[in-house]
């Protein structure tokens, strides 16, 4: 009797989670961060928010746009 594999969307997620990590893990080395964080936090002052919590740093903010 022949196994017939089927292929989840949870395993398409993945596979794609992997692809990602991967990228990310390539650009974390070709990039200094530290350089660039440096740069940033001399223009950007890191408080609380309106709510009274800490902020988000300003180098994940540059990531994420």
């Amino acid at each position: 009797m022949n196994k017939i594999e089927l292929t989840s969307f949870a395993d398409l997620a993945a596979d794609k989670r992997k692809v990602k990590e991967v990228f990310f893990n390539q650009i974390n080395s070709i990039i200094d961060w530290e350089k660039i964080d440096k740069l940033i936090k001399r223009h950007y002052n890191k408080g609380v928010s309106a709510v009274n919590r800490p902020s988000y740093s300003g180098l994940l903010l540059f990531k994420i746009t």
